[in-house]
């Protein structure tokens, strides 16, 4: 689980919770993701993993993808 936010690691969160589409792999830097809020399409810019079971520790920072 993920915690999103736009523009850098402590910027303003978009979305909690979120679970990575693939079980497999994790979100990588440029992927395009679209949230289940409807918004996007947003891209991977940076990412800080902490304890995979904490999604607070877990940030995916984003940016709006032309």
């Amino acid at each position: 689980m993920w915690s999103i936010r736009e523009g850098e690691l402590d910027g303003p969160e978009i979305l909690d919770g979120y679970r990575s589409i693939s079980r497999v792999h994790e979100p990588r830097l440029g992927d395009v993701l679209h949230l289940p809020d409807g918004s996007g399409p947003w891209r991977v810019v940076d990412w800080a993993l902490a304890d995979r079971l904490d999604a607070a520790g877990n940030v995916l920072v984003v940016e709006q993808a032309a």
